[in-house]
């Protein structure tokens, strides 16, 4: 397994993790923008993953 798509998902951890803080403290902009950064950041790592997967 790649290195880069374990820290794809290390990275989107941290930002659901973030989003949630963001939500329970009331911070509507900072919660969607950290959700949908960690959504992109998923996405990436699967797509590598099963890129690299395919071979």
């Amino acid at each position: 397994m790649h290195v880069m798509i374990l820290v794809l998902f290390l990275v989107a951890g941290m930002l659901v993790g973030g989003a949630w803080t963001a939500y329970q403290q009331g911070s509507k902009a900072m919660t969607v923008v950290a959700s949908l950064l960690a959504a992109i950041t998923v996405v990436a790592a699967i797509s590598w993953m099963v890129g690299a997967f395919g071979k």
